[in-house]
């Protein structure tokens, strides 16, 4: 039995009505092909206030994953200092965590979500003369210098590009959750390493909840129009959703198209004030995971924003494209990074980014299509998304990765 360990600071653990995150997923799936999984990650209770009162670190076994939750500092907005002392923090508990307790593993994956994880991950490999694999899903520091708005000089960039550096040279595999990773550790390195891409996939929850009624809430306010865009997810900077709403400006003299968006973020108070003048845009509180697909079925199409930004020309793989292409609805995306998924589906329309009349002119042309002809659309990335990202194929090519044979 090979054992597994995967150091993920931010992991979504199941929950009633929510999909866990995609490193459980992939962990779940591993020791049902037989491998014993352990799952380091973040519980973010650990407060001044409470200090002694919550566990500073709990082991449980869920679906068969050894979870070892540690408690670290709490942080209340993403961009901030206290989420930066979170990662220090995570990995000293990472670093004294007692080992003994624990399995000695054969392969240890650290992902970067935290890029500090990246020397634990060195140190695990010495220690246990295993396999480290550095698992790339967010792109640091370049996502602070191109969407962050930090210079390439600042000091801590400079620190977390040398951190990066490291892990892309030392580690013994690169994965990445985006296609086009490869271009990105070139350009870091000055030379080529093999890099394989392990995306996110379709949450067995997903399949198994089958249908489910349009919850109350969203049913009264699901737009009567002929021809409905749907938004579900966050809205903040990093959406891109100003595109969207100016597309509507565009439009609302069209009494067939109607935008629906569900969610919340810093931004939806903007957004709000900005739309009060369109009537054919309307808000909608976001709901459990459970409870999406039913809306995103009812849509006409589903609408997703992406800034142009280098990070994107490493590709993208997003859980909202996973929901939205598997309620069987045609995608629409303000997009312009590299390329995947919907047109390897052929499932829907990439627009420029940040083009909102290219976008407007693209859903005025989707909207005089035969509702056939959406439904066919559609179910081709249903069906795409079915073949290609459930979580047991992508365990099976995980596991290859690491020179570990199983059978999906």
């Amino acid at each position: 039995m090979r054992r597994i360990w995967l150091i993920s600071k931010y992991c979504r653990l199941p929950a009633e009505g929510e999909f866990p995150a995609r490193g459980f997923s992939l962990l779940r799936e591993m020791v049902r092909l037989g491998c014993d999984c352990t799952l380091i990650t973040a519980r973010h209770e650990w407060s001044v206030e409470n200090f002694g009162v919550a566990p500073a670190c709990e082991v449980k076994i869920i679906n068969g994953v050894r979870v070892v939750s540690l408690n670290v500092l709490r942080y209340d907005r993403a961009k901030s200092l206290r989420r930066i002392l979170g990662w220090i923090h995570f990995e000293l508990k990472v670093l004294f965590l007692r080992l003994a307790d624990i399995p000695r593993p054969d392969v240890v994956i650290a992902s970067s979500l935290s890029l500090l994880s990246v020397f634990n991950g060195l140190r695990l490999r010495r220690v246990f003369r295993c396999l480290f694999v550095f698992e790339v899903r967010d792109i640091w520091p370049l996502i602070l210098t191109e969407n962050g708005g930090f210079s390439r000089r600042n000091v801590f960039v400079r620190l977390l590009g040398w951190v990066e550096s490291i892990g892309y040279r030392y580690a013994d595999r690169i994965v990445g959750t985006m296609p086009n990773l490869g271009a990105h550790v070139r350009n870091v390195l000055g030379y080529d390493r093999r890099v394989d891409c392990i995306p996110m996939g379709l949450p067995e929850e997903l399949v198994v909840d089958g249908d489910v009624d349009v919850p109350s809430s969203l049913d009264r306010s699901f737009p009567k129009a002929e021809f409905v865009v749907t938004h579900a997810g966050s809205i903040g900077i990093d959406n891109a959703l100003g595109t969207l709403f100016d597309a509507a400006r565009l439009l609302k003299g069209d009494p067939r198209i109607a935008f629906f968006v569900i969610g919340k973020g810093d931004l939806l108070g903007h957004y709000k004030e900005l739309c009060r003048d369109l009537p054919n845009v309307v808000f909608a509180n976001p709901v459990q995971n459970k409870s999406v697909q039913p809306v995103l079925k009812r849509s006409s199409v589903l609408y997703f924003a992406a800034h142009p930004t280098v990070v994107l020309s490493f590709g993208q793989s997003l859980n909202k494209l996973i929901d939205y292409m598997y309620s069987g609805r045609p995608v629409i995306g303000s997009f312009s990074g590299f390329p995947s998924m919907i047109n390897e589906a052929d499932c829907g329309e990439l627009v420029p980014a940040g083009d909102a009349e290219a976008l407007a002119r693209a859903l005025k042309m989707w909207s005089t299509k035969d509702p056939e002809l959406l439904r066919a659309v559609g179910e081709r990335g249903r069906d795409w998304v079915v073949r290609n990202r459930s979580y047991r194929k992508l365990a099976v090519d995980y596991l290859s990765v690491m020179g570990i044979d199983a059978k999906a």
